[in-house]
């Protein structure tokens, strides 16, 4: 047997094996491995829920549905993750109305072959130019309204932030060790990151960041995630004495928390690598 859950910290909906499950259905077994080819695997198998004679780490959780077998299983978890989809559709607004508007729009022509004239085409296309043009105000002033609170937030925390030169100490709001300032801190978090249940509060934390387009969600997380003077010693491939930011696990965590705003996996590659290209700019723009 197989169920499809969600995972109460990052809010995925995943299927998982009916024997990872606690006897109340409110938390699972979560696999610790990297690989997401390794993880389908031991869900269709079924495997136990231990890792060298060590019991894997329990994950909150919230119970959908269980199916006799792995596909009708990927079959409800499709079907759930659209439903959710539906309903932030319906929260926000928007896309209902637009596909209301195409809904309404149809019907009209099916009854009277006389409206899919020029000019009612040209009316069609109007209006939909003023929704979108209503949608790109609503855009700016969301955007004005972030850059605002985003500089009132910077001006009240200016004297707390921790600089590019100094060793910054442990995020307040989460008890995470960030930013990283030393080889040492990386190491120490590469480690935390190996638990699942630790590396699903980072992803949630950065997630939060947020940012408008790749570039700026980027530039958020790796801000927060690491200063400069470690920065200086990372390449993306690990090119000449400097070491490989690719082959992190806070690299994968990173991807995880921007594909929540929708960058894409080469997107977010590609940002990183500018992010830590640009580095020394960065320093001697901050330093007299």
């Amino acid at each position: 047997m197989y169920a499809v859950v969600t995972l109460q910290d990052s809010d995925e909906v995943m299927v998982v094996a009916s024997n990872w499950l606690s006897t109340d259905k409110k938390q699972s077994y979560w696999p610790p491995f990297r690989s997401p080819e390794k993880c389908i695997e031991a869900v269709q198998n079924r495997v136990k829920p231990e890792t060298g004679g060590k019991t894997w780490e329990k994950l909150n959780i919230s119970f959908h549905k269980e199916y006799v077998s792995f596909d009708k299983a990927k079959e409800g978890q499709k079907e759930i993750t659209e439903q959710k989809e539906r309903s932030f559709q319906l929260a926000t607004g928007f896309p209902g109305m637009l596909k209301r508007q195409r809904f309404e729009s149809t019907q009209e022509m099916s009854k009277n072959p006389l409206l899919t004239t020029p000019s009612t085409s040209r009316k069609s296309a109007d209006d939909n130019d003023d929704l979108l043009q209503m949608l790109r105000d609503i855009k700016s002033t969301v955007q004005e309204n972030s850059a605002m609170l985003k500089k009132l937030l910077k001006d009240n925390t200016a004297s707390e932030a921790p600089s590019s030169t100094s060793l910054p100490t442990k995020d307040i709001k989460t008890s995470l060790n960030l930013p990283l300032a030393t080889f040492e801190d990386v190491v120490k978090t590469e480690m935390e990151l190996s638990n699942a249940t630790t590396r699903q509060k980072y992803v949630k934390y950065l997630s939060r960041l947020g940012g408008f387009g790749a570039k700026d969600v980027i530039k958020n997380i790796m801000q927060r995630v690491i200063s400069d003077d470690l920065a200086m010693e990372f390449n993306w491939q690990g090119r000449g004495e400097k070491k490989a930011f690719s082959k992190l696990i806070l690299t994968d965590v990173i991807r995880d928390a921007a594909s929540k705003h929708s960058v894409l996996r080469v997107a977010c590659e590609a940002e990183i690598k500018n992010y830590l290209w640009y580095t020394v700019d960065r320093i001697g723009r901050k330093r007299p």
